[in-house]
């Protein structure tokens, strides 16, 4: 362990350092239920998880409905957002012409967002807010989005659901693709449950609280994602025998 700790490279030991500073000023939230406010979970450097939260408003539109985003977003996350906004028009009742939507990724530093780890994070903070209902805060999740809604693997799982258990979490939402790449450390293996899903329908049944609208929305993206759902359901069910 001391040998672990000792040859970490600068730019692991420059990752860990801020990781630490930056516990002073987190806006960490692991109780009760915000709308359009979501745990997603990132990595610094080689080996260190972080949670990143998003945030999602609904505006009036001023001219035709935009998506703006914060954050000092990389190329690949930009691409991201655009991909989750196209699933959004898709699933939701609300007429997004009309509509400015704004996605903040909180604390994300100097060194911004880069890849597409956080789709499902920016999907769920926008349906959240576009339909009122509340994200239960114990919950932090990680996962890309392809545009027909199913959750595609990333990468740095462990790290993630480790920085999640540190944070005060008590579930992690990952792809059900990166299931066998979870090797966590015993310590956090009790602290959280690890729940795979497949497609944003099971991301959304996870994390949205407030039983009737919620219920609601799941059974409307289910309708709109059928085949994608049952064949996700159908795939879980065999290898474990439950929905997760």
């Amino acid at each position: 362990l001391q040998a672990k700790e000792r040859s970490r490279s600068i730019e692991q030991q420059l990752a860990d350092d801020y990781i630490e500073r930056r516990k002073d000023y987190e806006l960490q939230v692991t109780d009760e239920g915000v709308e359009g406010r979501v745990n997603g979970l990132a990595v610094m450097g080689e080996d260190s998880g972080i949670m990143l939260p998003v945030m999602a408003e609904i505006a009036p539109a001023q001219g035709g409905g935009t998506v703006i985003a914060t954050g000092k977003l990389k190329e690949m996350a930009e691409e991201s957002v655009q991909n989750v906004s196209a699933i959004i028009k898709k699933f939701s009742d609300v007429d997004l012409s009309e509509k400015d939507i704004h996605i903040q990724f909180v604390q994300a530093g100097q060194q911004g967002v880069d890849g597409d780890s956080a789709s499902i994070t920016v999907a769920t903070a926008v349906i959240s807010a576009l339909e009122d209902i509340p994200v239960d805060q114990s919950v932090a999740m990680t996962g890309s989005l392809s545009v027909r809604g199913d959750v595609l693997p990333v990468g740095g799982v462990t790290h993630k659901i480790e920085a999640a258990a540190k944070a005060g979490c008590e579930t992690v939402i990952i792809p059900e693709a990166n299931e066998q790449d979870v090797m966590i450390e015993e310590e956090y293996e009790e602290m959280v449950e690890i729940i795979p899903c497949a497609n944003i329908s099971e991301v959304l049944d996870v994390a949205l609280m407030g039983e009737p609208k919620k219920d609601s929305l799941v059974d409307r993206l289910k309708s709109i994602t059928e085949t994608a759902f049952d064949q996700s359901q159908s795939a879980v069910g065999s290898a474990s025998g439950s929905n997760p």
